[in-house]
């Protein structure tokens, strides 16, 4: 008989290895191709979901602007309303008005904010601070209103400072709206409790942080039922009515409140009885070790100095429904004085804004101060701003076309215009995007919805900054076009005339003609810059800088003053002596005796 490995049950048991084998490798390979496929599948998940959050951050910017314009046409003709209305009841409808079109500004805020964070587009930045001072000047902002609704505001602050690393412009958000739901849902009689303290003690198990800072906001208001409590961080979910009485909620400012925290790498959390009221607890670590090296803001570059906020309101129901983003308004007399005086309309102001309601809205504001010419988009602007060489330019950022940055670029790199202040005027709230625009040249920038006086005052303060360097360049016998000029654009443009009619000082041919061809600008633009830029024309330039190289010779008494004439290229001395007169108020005899 053959041996054991030849038998017939011993091949079968071979063909059944090598069968299991086989099939091993196929389920093996088939695995491989499914878990590289699956790899292959997340990936392109992942990338498209970074898509769709690029696309969702460029469509909320866009909707913003949608939303900010039209926001603006309403707050502007209240404000106006209020300012000039004596109708005490029709004031109570009007601000009733204002105040809602202002929490639709507040809204569309919000969505923002919270589709930068997802984008990863609002980073953490982070620098030390005092944080119970901080909170102390923001809780200070409630005060009157606590007083008005007769509700006990309460302060509990440590005497010692806390030094934290913390965002201020991300804190505030987090305190303001803590503190307007508590007031929002507190009644008459209640009170609200503001506590700040350190506590040594694990924030988080994993980590090795033990020190934090805890801030409590408690109110004795309506309170929150069990069965909402757990979805009250939740993104727009609101709860019944019926349950937090008269008020209502979107869902937003709780859910942008806790991203903010977790920004800090805090946590926070509620506790709440419904009859009795809430408590939002806030845990922050101490110190920066939990803290990337982009999360922390550089000394130089501080977001904003915060500490002097002063928000004021004219009704206690404002400052509930502006919480989430409260802005220090600018001091009224700083903005009413430049318009109760009109001036005549000699300075000439282009509107850039293809919205034609915008538009109209802004010559209104505009036109009983200056005169105003429009443009559609930022293309014809460039055109118009190149032939009527405006005062000022008052630009809308996103147009058809060609946008408000670059249009304002061209403006800034343009020799013809770069003398032009250019206020951007849009609804881009972010600071990337103010950044951008400045970086582009642009002397201010405004967004939506504005207060119409605030825009006067902005430009007529750009006009009268240019007037005083062109009044200096005709007063002072010596002056660097450094001192006169904004740009570098418009320094070296200066610079050039100079030079040519100091080259051409003893030419007494020499005439515009000549000057024009020799810096390459036609007769009419080149008289246009020299009088944005000095106050001068052409003839009125040369014979200045003539005059003043005279008033220096004088000085240095280094000829008569019949050689000085002739070598400053004036061929009648007695003409000479009229014009120096006129240009230092003295002869020039009297002025070398003087000198």
């Amino acid at each position: 008989s053959p041996p054991w490995w030849q038998t017939s049950w011993a091949y079968t048991i071979y063909v059944i290895l090598i069968g299991l084998t086989l099939y091993g490798l196929r389920r093996f390979e088939l695995r491989r191709k499914e878990l590289k496929n699956e790899l292959e599948r997340k990936d392109f998940e992942a990338q498209k979901l970074q898509e769709v959050d690029r696309l969702k951050s460029r469509f909320f910017a866009n909707i913003s602007h949608e939303f900010r314009t039209p926001l603006t046409l309403i707050l502007g003709p209240l404000q106006k309303f209020l300012s000039t209305s004596k109708d005490k009841e029709s004031h109570k409808d009007v601000l009733t008005m204002q105040r809602n079109a202002r929490r639709l500004q507040q809204l569309i805020d919000q969505l923002l904010d919270l589709s930068k964070i997802e984008a990863g587009r609002m980073p953490l930045q982070a620098q030390p601070d005092d944080i119970v001072q901080r909170i102390r000047e923001w809780t200070a902002s409630f005060v009157s209103l606590a007083e008005s609704r007769n509700i006990t505001l309460d302060l509990n602050f440590p005497e010692k400072s806390i030094i934290v690393y913390f965002d201020p412009e991300k804190l505030e958000k987090i305190i303001y709206n803590l503190l307007g739901n508590a007031f929002k849902f507190t009644p008459e009689g209640g009170s609200v409790i503001v506590d700040c303290r350190l506590w040594i003690a694990d924030l988080n198990p994993k980590s090795q942080m033990s020190d934090f800072v805890q801030i409590t906001i408690k109110d004795t208001g309506v309170g929150i039922g069990p069965e909402h409590v757990h979805h009250i961080f939740d993104r727009f979910y609101s709860t019944n009515e019926s349950t937090m009485g008269e008020q209502s909620s979107t869902g937003i400012g709780l859910a942008l409140t806790k991203e903010f925290v977790e920004l800090h790498h805090g946590k926070i959390e509620v506790s709440s009885e419904a009859g009795k009221g809430t408590k939002f607890t806030v845990m922050l670590p101490v110190g920066k070790d939990h803290l990337q090296e982009n999360e922390i803001a550089d000394s130089g570059m501080r977001i904003s100095d915060l500490k002097d906020k002063i928000i004021s309101h004219e009704s206690s129901e404002q400052i509930i429904e502006l919480v989430s983003q409260p802005a220090a308004p600018i001091e009224r007399s700083a903005i009413q004085n430049p318009l109760r005086g009109r001036r005549p309309k000699s300075e000439i102001v282009l509107i850039v804004e293809d919205n034609p309601d915008m538009r109209r809205f802004l010559r209104k504001c505009l036109t009983q101060y200056f005169d105003i010419i429009e443009a559609e988009n930022g293309k014809s602007g460039y055109e118009i701003a190149q032939e009527k060489m405006p005062a000022l330019i008052v630009s809308d950022v996103m147009m058809p076309e060609m946008d408000g940055f670059e249009f304002c670029q061209k403006i800034k790199t343009d020799e013809r215009t770069s003398h032009i202040p250019v206020i951007l005027l849009t609804a881009r709230a972010s600071k990337e995007s103010k950044v951008e625009g400045l970086e582009t040249g642009a002397d201010d920038y405004v967004v939506k919805p504005f207060d119409a006086e605030e825009l006067v005052a902005r430009s007529k303060n750009l006009i009268r900054q240019r007037q005083k360097l062109r009044e200096r360049f005709s007063r002072e016998i010596t002056v660097k076009p450094k001192d006169i000029t904004v740009t570098s654009i418009d320094e070296a443009f200066l610079q050039r005339a100079i030079n040519i009619v100091e080259e051409n000082m003893s030419n007494s041919d020499f005439n515009i003609d000549q000057f024009s061809n020799e810096i390459s600008m036609s007769r009419p633009t080149l008289n246009r810059k020299l009088r944005a830029l000095t106050g001068l024309s052409t003839n009125e330039f040369v014979r200045t800088i003539r005059l003043k190289r005279a008033s220096q010779l004088l000085e240095n008494r280094s000829a008569t003053i019949v050689e000085i004439a002739y070598e400053v290229g004036f061929n009648n001395p007695s003409y000479f002596a009229e014009c120096f007169r006129e240009q230092f108020g003295k002869s020039p005899s009297e002025f070398g005796k003087d000198e």
